[in-house]
Parts: C-alpha cells; sequence; structure tokens
C-alpha cells in the first residue's frame, strides 16, 4: 500500500507528522498528516476496518498525447515542405521525394518486362511450331525409312527361306532394318526431351516475367508514396530538420519525419517496473498540472516495453505507459510538471485509526493504546490515508481502542 500526499486542515495549533515514502512513491519524498492538538478533550475511538485504495503518485512532464508518427515510406532523398509547428488537413502535403531514380528504375524494369514477354511470345508461338514441324518431318522421315526397310527386310526372308538368297545378305538386312528401329526410337525420345526441356523454359520465362512485373509493381508503389500527405487533422510537431546545403534528407523506410499531435489532446509518459504495472494497468489515472494543481481524468493511451538487457537478464522488464487526457488550455499546459496519480480501488478493508490519534515522538509515531487501564503508548507502522484516517499495517488489531 502506498502513502497519499495529503493536506488535512485540522484545527488550530495541529501538529505535523512527516512520515517517508513508501517504495512506490518516486523520487522519495516527504509526506505530511495532521496530528491533532493534544490539548483538546481525549476521546476514545477503535479500531475500525476501512477501505484504502492502492495508488502510485508520480511526478511528470506534460506533452503531446497520443501522437501520430509520420513515417517515411520508402528510402530515399527527400524534402520536407513543412515547420514544425504548422497546422495540416487532411491530404496536406508534408514532403516531396527526389522521383528521378525510382523513375529509372521503373523503366528499366519495363524495358524487361517487354524483352522478357517478346522473348516469351516467340518461344511459345514461331519457334514452338517451327521446331515441332521439324521434330515430325525427322520422326516421319526416320519412319519411313524404317518402313522401307522392314518391307525389304521381309522379302528377303521370304526367298532365304526359299534357298535363293544368301545367309550374309539376308542377316545384312536384318542388321539395317534393327539400326532403323533405333534410329526412329532416339528421334522420338529426343523430341519428347526437347518438348520437355521447352516447356520448362516457358515456365522459367514465365517466373522471370512475374519477378519483374513484382518489381515494377513495387517501383510504382514507391513512387505513389513519393509525395507524403497528412493523414488527418492536427498540428505537425518534432519536425526532422536537414544540414544538408540543398535542405534535402536522406532517410530509410520507417525513419519518423515528423509526430502529428491534436492541439487539445495532452498526455504524459512515465516508467514503471513489473511490480507497479500490477497496480498500472487497471487503475483510474489523473494528471494534476502544477499551474491549478487541478486534477484531469485521463487514460492509459499505450503500453511500450523498453529494452534493457541488464533488466532482461534478470527477468525484468521495465514498461514505459502513455497516457492521455484533453484539455481545452492546449499548449499552455505543455512542458509543465504535473502529478500523475494511478489509483486502484481496495479489494478488502484494512486496520485505520484517525489522523489525529497518531503521536510522534523522535521521529517515530505511536498511538495511545486504550485497554481500559492505563492506556499504553505502543508504536505502529503506518500505511497510506484517506478521509482522514491512516493505514495501520502493524501494531493493532481490529477491536482495540486507542485515545484520540
Amino acid at each position: 500500500m502506498l502513502f497519499n500526499e495529503v493536506s488535512l486542515r485540522l484545527s488550530a495549533g495541529a501538529l505535523v507528522l512527516a512520515l517517508p515514502a513508501t517504495a512506490f512513491a518516486d523520487p522519495p519524498k516527504t509526506y505530511q498528516i495532521a496530528v491533532a492538538d493534544p490539548t483538546r478533550e481525549v476521546r476514545r475511538v477503535p479500531v475500525e476496518m476501512r477501505p484504502f485504495p492502492e495508488e502510485i503518485v508520480r511526478s511528470c512532464k506534460i506533452g503531446y498525447g497520443r501522437p501520430q508518427a509520420v513515417v517515411a515510406p520508402v528510402s530515399g532523398r527527400l524534402t520536407l515542405n513543412v515547420a514544425n509547428g504548422r497546422a495540416v488537413a487532411p491530404g496536406d502535403v508534408i514532403a516531396r521525394y527526389d522521383t528521378e531514380a525510382l523513375e529509372r528504375r521503373a523503366e528499366e524494369v519495363r524495358l524487361d518486362i517487354d524483352y522478357m514477354q517478346a522473348r516469351l511470345d516467340y518461344r511459345t508461338g514461331p519457334y514452338q511450331e517451327n521446331t515441332r514441324a521439324i521434330q515430325n518431318l525427322n520422326e516421319a522421315e526416320k519412319e519411313a525409312t524404317r518402313d522401307y526397310l522392314a518391307a525389304q527386310f521381309a522379302e528377303m526372308k521370304r526367298l532365304y527361306g526359299q534357298g535363293r538368297l544368301a545367309l550374309g545378305r539376308f542377316q545384312e538386312a536384318q542388321r539395317n532394318l534393327d539400326a532403323a528401329d533405333a534410329a526412329l526410337e532416339r528421334e522420338r525420345r529426343q523430341n519428347v526431351m526437347a518438348r520437355q526441356e521447352s516447356g520448362l523454359e516457358v515456365i522459367r520465362m514465365t517466373h522471370d516475367i512475374r519477378k519483374r512485373e513484382n518489381a515494377l509493381a513495387e517501383a510504382n508503389d514507391k513512387l505513389d508514396n513519393a509525395i507524403v500527405r497528412a493523414s488527418a487533422s492536427g498540428r505537425l510537431v518534432d519536425v526532422e530538420t536537414s544540414t544538408a546545403a540543398d535542405g534535402k534528407l536522406t532517410v530509410d523506410e520507417g525513419d519518423r519525419l515528423a509526430l502529428l499531435v491534436d492541439p487539445g489532446q495532452l498526455g504524459a509518459r512515465l516508467t514503471f517496473d513489473d511490480a507497479e504495472m500490477r497496480l498500472v494497468r487497471n487503475a483510474a489515472v489523473t494528471v494534476a498540472p502544477e499551474s491549478d494543481g487541478k486534477p484531469r481524468p485521463a487514460e492509459i493511451s499505450a503500453f511500450r516495453p523498453l529494452e534493457k538487457p541488464v533488466e532482461r537478464r534478470r527477468g525484468e522488464l521495465t514498461t514505459e505507459v502513455e497516457v492521455a487526457f484533453r484539455d481545452p488550455a492546449g499548449a499552455d499546459l505543455l512542458n509543465q510538471t504535473a502529478t500523475c496519480r494511478f489509483t486502484k480501488p481496495s479489494v478488502r478493508p484494512e486496520p485505520a485509526v484517525p489522523v489525529s490519534a497518531v503521536v510522534i515522538r523522535d521521529d517515530q509515531t505511536f498511538v495511545r493504546k486504550d485497554d481500559g487501564d492505563e492506556p499504553e503508548l505502543i508504536k505502529v507502522e503506518l500505511g497510506n490515508m484517506s478521509n482522514d484516517y491512516v493505514r495501520v499495517i502493524s501494531g493493532l488489531n481490529p477491536g482495540d481502542f486507542v485515545l484520540d
């Protein structure tokens, strides 16, 4: 539980008790509670069970809330057409890229596509038709030769059977027919392989064309993004500046060019450790500027884990929390120090006594416990305060009585 920073107005002559801040308070401060003047009439009061909200109170600095980063859509050189603090409407030009290199690249890709498409058209058109015609002619020629030799062999076989043909001539006819059969089969297989390779070549060329088309689409997208426009109404702040003589910036894709903010939307950034985030995530938030101390209802607009190698090795994590609130004062509150308060309702009542029952001795806190006999001064450990009551962490139990 935390100590609340409060100022309780009691009767004249009230004393002041200073309590050290707890672990959740950052930076360490002195918190004051009022203790009643001991000269006033004493009354006997019970230790009550009261709810005490948990809260974390931090000093914060007011800036713009919910800022939108204007980032470079592509890498390249650009000229920013805006100054810091300029108001913009949706569609207003913020920056322009140098597009000469992009246009050259797009033209080169278009020429590649035209050339490769012409090759593909030729490959799947006249080349394929002529190649297949030649293959068919060669195959037909070898088939005709084979058929002629087959007829010749049949005649020689008949004559050899009648004893009218020498064995050597019959065997030669057999060899010629076998060679013709092999030549025809080889021609057919070569034609099949050539057609398959031609089909693979067509697939490869089609694939290359698609890659070039994708590259062209990417180049066209970059040309479309060569003008950076405002996505919403607002004011541009933290605009990137250039030290180049021509006033141009060399940027990488994703680099931040400026922040687009709503002048009436304010906020603050704070960091918390793992234990504190348990409370912060579900807390009600207020921001009180130092100029008037009036709390403004706020809400958490973003969580952002911070990468810290030392903490990661220890299994710890620091989280940056952004809060946002609206205020008509707008720019008048910018850069002011404020109090950011994160409050979570209590889940159960805690023992408590009136603030005025606390006694101070040697920078320690005591109460006068009354058991019906002589009151006893006992040391107590106190927590946070709420509605003129202070939480008792140790030293008393519900049902005990103290003198107020």
